[in-house]
Parts: C-alpha cells; structure tokens; sequence
C-alpha cells in the first residue's frame, strides 16, 4: 500500500538551516504545529514574513530595527580604577560590542593623581 502523507518542515530564510538543525531536522502535520515548535525554540518572524532561526534572529532584528545598546561605561579593574582610555558598550539583543576612546570623567582623573 502506498500512502502520501503531507508535513511541514521549517528553514531559516537566512542561513537555510533546518528547525531542529541539520541531520536532525523537524517535521511537523500541519503549519500551526511547525510555527509554534519554531517560536518555542526561538526563532523570530521578521519583516516581510521571513523566517529566522535563533541564531540569525538577534543580528537580522537589529539591522531591520537598531541596535539596544548599553549606556557607555569605563573599563575598570576590580580595585575600581580605570583602565586606559577608552569606554564600551554593547546591544542587548545581538552582543554587538563596540569601544571608544575618550578621557576619563574629572573625580576618577583627581583619583588616578592620589593613587600616583
């Protein structure tokens, strides 16, 4: 007997993985079943109905929308000094980081003085 059975498997618009990943890829009955197994294992819809697996989402997100970045804060060691001359910051959603050099605010530089 020969049977056609229909399903449902779900690839990320942008890398083309496979929900599940590859070598083990999903397959679901209906498209209601695949799309909640997808936003359960954090993939995102996107702009134009593009799919996004977990990994691309954070990234694709914040070209479409921006980033969420940090406030810029001052490298320091543990002690609380600074180090050097720069300031960072980095997105909340994709980890972007980025660093900038700067001069540190005016009581940290008196502190620097003292400690010298």
């Amino acid at each position: 007997m020969i049977q056609v059975h229909t399903c449902v498997r779900i690839h990320c618009d942008q890398c083309r993985d496979p929900l599940g990943g590859l070598g083990s890829e999903e397959y679901h009955a209906t498209e209601t079943t695949a799309l909640t197994a997808a936003e359960a294992a954090g993939w995102r819809l996107g702009p134009g109905g593009r799919l996004w697996c977990s990994a691309c989402a954070p990234v694709l997100t914040c070209e479409a929308e921006g980033h969420q970045f940090t406030d810029w804060r001052h490298p320091r060691t543990q002690r609380g000094w600074l180090l050097g001359a720069t300031e960072y910051r980095h997105c909340r959603r994709c980890c972007l980081h980025e660093s900038r050099p700067t001069t540190p605010p005016l009581a940290d530089v008196a502190e620097i003085e003292e400690v010298a």
